[in-house]
């Protein structure tokens, strides 16, 4: 995902860490090379996630209240520390947080809501006259507020006119999401929420996973083995070829027997 995404966000050469050795990637049947650069990065959310990565952005955004973390940045936060949010901005960062969940399961349980310090570090909780009083989040709860901070900047920068600001459905109209591993610390009722939520969002999602259930929730499903796509096709597509012809269908076979 790394390579796909760096072709689509086209970041300076110095900063990639992939190379596409073949190929080529297209969006809406248009090569990614002849979009508008500017508009591509602004409807496209990008998660790459393991678990180094997640536990780094948890340490660097400890500290920070609930708002800060999800404010979507447009540039002007270091020249106007002051500024208000606008109402596109709250709008964006509430659905982020009603499409993740955190918003019935997270915020209601928080002391100050949207004030509340977030931390990642238990030893935030001793008293202390330096620092204001902080709430430990569980790595469950970091998994889903980090894909909330990616979902509330998507939202907030896209400018499609057929996107809705002020409800799930079609918000992300006309967005692509490029999703590792988004939902590996979620339980299979969570996941589907989720999945189902992210769905109605109106987003071109492209998601990789190690959980084989997953496949279920997709439009359609490729098979990496070693490096290359083996299979592609729909979830019952893929079941019905048989753990003989699937590498899909056997380790499904071999997940649902155990």
């Amino acid at each position: 995902l790394t390579s796909l995404a760096e072709t689509i966000i086209s970041p300076p050469k110095r900063s990639l860490s992939s190379s596409k050795v073949r190929g080529s990637i297209s969006i809406g049947g248009v090569d990614a090379a002849k979009w508008d650069r500017s508009m591509l990065k602004r409807r496209t959310g990008i998660l790459l996630n393991d678990i180094r990565t997640a536990a780094d952005t948890a340490s660097i955004v400890s500290g920070l209240t609930l708002e800060e973390v999800l404010e979507p940045l447009n540039g002007s936060k270091t020249l106007d520390p002051g500024r208000q949010l606008s109402a596109v901005e709250k709008a964006s960062m509430l659905l982020s947080m009603k499409i993740t969940g955190l918003y019935t399961s997270l915020l209601p349980k928080l002391p100050s809501k949207w004030s509340t310090v977030i931390t990642a570090n238990e030893e935030d909780l001793r008293p202390s006259p330096l620092r204001p009083r902080s709430t430990v989040l569980s790595p469950s709860e970091w998994s889903k507020l980090l894909l909330a901070k990616i979902l509330a900047q998507t939202i907030s920068d896209n400018d499609n006119s057929a996107a809705s600001n002020d409800k799930i459905d079609s918000c992300l109209m006309g967005s692509v999401l490029i999703l590792d591993d988004p939902t590996v610390l979620l339980s299979e009722v969570e996941e589907a929420t989720l999945l189902n939520k992210i769905r109605r969002t109106g987003a071109a999602t492209v998601m990789s996973t190690n959980k084989w259930a997953t496949g279920r929730f997709a439009d359609k499903v490729a098979v990496i083995k070693d490096g290359r796509v083996v299979e592609t096709g729909t979830h019952n597509e893929l079941l019905s070829r048989g753990p003989q012809q699937s590498l899909y269908a056997a380790k499904w076979q071999a997940m649902t027997m155990q």
